[in-house]
């Protein structure tokens, strides 16, 4: 019965365009967490993503976040990485949280 669900979640995502996440996590990315809620604020973000996140070994040119992340196990925000002339959308996870202290996990959503 599994194998079924997972041959037709497989179909579905065929039938409407394949989407890739290229994650790699950046080793020892860490941010620290403030003020209400708390969270990562987007300048924090946008800077660890564009230093700390590796893609095929270049790091982004730039990274363009709409919102701050939150400083919850699982919170994740879709930014935008530059790569030269090319711009992908990037996710940043807060990957594990401990006190104010958030290991971010990075990953690239590419389109086939």
């Amino acid at each position: 019965m599994k194998r079924i669900i997972i041959a037709l979640g497989v179909a579905a995502v065929l039938a409407a365009g394949v989407v890739t996440v290229l994650n790699m996590t950046g080793d020892g990315s860490v941010a620290t967490a403030s003020g209400t809620g708390p969270v990562v604020p987007r300048t924090d973000v946008e800077e660890r993503a564009a230093k700390d996140f590796p893609y095929r070994g270049d790091a982004p040119d730039a990274v363009s976040c709409p919102s701050a992340l939150p400083a919850r196990k699982g919170a994740l925000v879709r930014c935008t990485a530059i790569f030269g002339k090319e711009s992908k959308t990037m996710e940043v996870s807060a990957d594990k949280v401990d006190g104010d202290q958030v290991s971010l996990g990075f990953g690239l959503l590419e389109s086939h």
